[in-house]
């Protein structure tokens, strides 16, 4: 059957190991024990992380006789995982796939191509959707009692889920990407228009649990809301909670029927968007060119800022964190009078609220890892680069530059406003913005160290880079390591020194480990650039 040939093609060429890595497990023992570790780590971090707050969630809705509204959580954060994953990439997986060239001429039926592209989409979102449901279907199962049929139900149940999203939102995704292409800004709207739906849907999520100890409880209203207007969210719910067949069976007939309607329904509109990809589109520019000599380094960082303002999935998946701390920088002076009230309960417990401040500062600086993917996204063109009279270290450096420059002025912006915000102490805060410099200084060399070990030159498109590559995993993993070393420096010496000492001598720690990174970047670089 052509259908299991091509998904034969596709995950191999999209889910084996050695393309979402980026390297052969088999090359290097190092290699594939970082990897495990990472791999181990990044889920354990989700699993009990996510899982404590659900755990304790299902412990107070069961005193109130409302674990049912723990499958709404189910539900609705499956149905914004889909949404979002259909978003991005649903143009690129129906609409404009790059083999569109290669299978067009085959005699293959479009309709089978569809099918199989559509079935690795559904396979990547399953793979996310499992992942972060698990916790809470297992805090549901261990206060309601485990029983196999209703687990069986769930796992029926969430296939069914993104269906529906992916008939609507492809389409979405297509008139947004039809629709900026139209503007001379288009990738600039594009972008816009991604995060305006993202941070549209955190507002609505975050705004009503400010005021709770666990964020998932003051959620509980806006997903009890929420489930009142789609009707597939009661189905799932009765179906699991309350055993209704008539619910189950009317859950998957309907979204089977959405589906099958919609692959119909696009069959021809995918040739022609494929076709319509081909054509190449040129326009003249009479101004005359004037040549300007910049410095190397400055022209590799402005190179940097060109390609990350060219790719929307990179911009988003960078751009997430200082759009956060700036945003979290002025709102900061809204919510000064609740955030004092949550300082007084912290010093009453003997505890210090600016070390949890620089945590999620840390936090959101570790999601901009550009050093450790940049030089991968180099791609087919990173013979050119080894070929240009510039040193190695030059490039490194650039690219660690520019990640840099991309995170540290936004993190002074929204360290500087929670100071004046929450009155810190001047002393106290000088050494906090010079803690950040050096964790935004070592995290950004340490990601360019990774990338020079952790290549990915051969690639599909750029998201394999940003979202599936181990330069990406390692990259954000190496800000979490350094601030777990400085945070374990503090836990321990904190009964002996006061904050602002405490803070310098981590600063130190981190300057000492910028420099051993810098030395080796400035003597390994050449040698490693030349056995890529």
């Amino acid at each position: 059957m052509m259908y299991l040939k091509l998904m034969k093609v596709f995950f191999k060429e999209n889910l084996a190991f050695k393309r979402i890595l980026g390297t052969d497990l088999k090359s290097s023992k190092i290699k594939t024990i970082l990897i495990i570790l990472a791999i181990i780590y990044g889920f354990g971090a989700v699993l009990l992380g996510f899982g404590f707050m659900f755990f304790e969630l299902g412990k107070a809705l069961v005193q109130m006789d409302y674990l049912d509204l723990l499958l709404d959580f189910v539900f609705i954060y499956a149905t914004f995982l889909s949404t979002f994953f259909i978003l991005f990439r649903a143009n690129g997986y129906l609409f404009h796939y790059k083999d569109y060239d290669i299978l067009a001429p085959l005699p293959i039926k479009n309709r089978t191509v569809i099918l199989a592209k559509m079935t690795v989409m559904l396979t990547f979102i399953y793979l996310s959707v499992f992942i972060i449901v698990a916790p809470i279907v297992f805090s549901y199962f261990y206060y309601s009692g485990f029983d196999v049929i209703k687990l069986l139900q769930v796992i029926v149940l969430l296939l069914m889920v993104p269906l529906i999203p992916l008939a609507i939102f492809s389409f979405v995704s297509l008139l947004i990407a039809g629709f900026s292409s139209r503007f001379r800004i288009g990738k600039a709207l594009n972008i816009i228009l991604m995060f305006a739906f993202f941070l549209g849907f955190m507002f609505l999520s975050m705004s009503s649990s400010f005021s709770e100890t666990n964020p998932m409880v003051g959620q509980m209203g806006l997903m009890e809301n929420i489930s009142k207007y789609l009707i597939t969210s009661s189905w799932f719910k009765s179906a699991i909670h309350e055993g209704n067949i008539w619910a189950f069976l009317g859950m998957i007939g309907l979204s089977l029927a959405v589906v099958t309607v919609f692959i119909f329904a696009v069959e021809k509109l995918v040739i022609k968007t494929n076709q319509m990809g081909l054509t190449t589109r040129t326009s003249k520019n009479n101004k005359q060119v004037v040549s300007k000599s910049r410095n190397i380094l400055v022209n590799i960082i402005a190179k940097e800022f060109k390609k990350f303002f060219s790719v929307t999935i990179y911009v988003f998946n960078s751009g997430f964190g200082p759009i956060m701390m700036a945003i979290g920088g002025i709102a900061i002076l809204f919510l000064k009078e609740d955030l004092i009230a949550y300082i007084d309960v912290f010093e009453g417990l003997g505890l210090s609220f600016e070390p949890m401040l620089l945590l999620i500062i840390g936090f959101m600086m570790s999601t901009v890892f550009t050093s450790s993917i940049s030089l991968s996204l180099e791609g087919k063109n990173f013979w050119i680069l080894k070929t240009l009279p510039i040193k190695a270290e030059t490039v490194m450096f650039g690219k660690m530059i520019f990640n840099v420059l991309l995170t540290l002025p936004v993190a002074f912006f929204a360290l500087f406003m929670a100071g004046i915000a929450l009155e810190i102490n001047f002393l106290n805060l000088v050494v906090m913005l010079l803690y950040i410099a050096t964790l935004a200084f070592l995290g950004s060399i340490l990601g360019s160290i990774i990338n020079l070990h952790f290549p990915k030159f051969n690639y599909i498109n750029e998201t394999e880079v940003v979202k599936q590559s181990l330069g990406a995993l390692l990259g954000m993993f190496a800000t979490w390591l350094v601030l777990t070393v400085n945070g374990l420096l503090y836990y321990y010496l904190n009964s002996y020194f006061d904050f602002a000492l405490l803070m310098v001598f981590n600063i130190l720690v981190n300057a000492l480990a910028f420099c051993g990174a810098f030395y080796y970047i400035k003597s390994r670089a050449q040698v490693i650039f030349n056995k890529l």
